[in-house]
């Protein structure tokens, strides 16, 4: 149930992002991109997903590993007990 209500709350901010941009798109008047400017942004937020895919990735191995306990071994700002 958790899931469902966190996956609805990220989807209700993607949508209020998509439909803002769109709106202040539409209040700027015509604005004409050329081809090079779609690609620009189609390559910019393709980019976006691979580099967070890819950091998450990053993230899961790392945490599946066991580098993260090794470095909580040694860290000096937790507290010994």
């Amino acid at each position: 149930m958790k899931q469902c209500i966190l996956l609805l709350c990220f989807s209700m901010v993607g949508c209020v992002a998509v439909f803002s941009g769109f709106y202040v798109w539409k209040m700027l008047g015509p604005v004409e991109l050329s081809i090079h400017g779609w690609l620009a942004i189609f390559a910019g937020v393709i980019g976006s997903f691979l580099l967070a895919g890819g950091l998450m990735a990053l993230s899961f191995y790392s945490a599946r590993s066991g580098h993260d306990a090794k470095v909580a071994e040694h860290d000096p700002f937790q507290s010994s007990r």
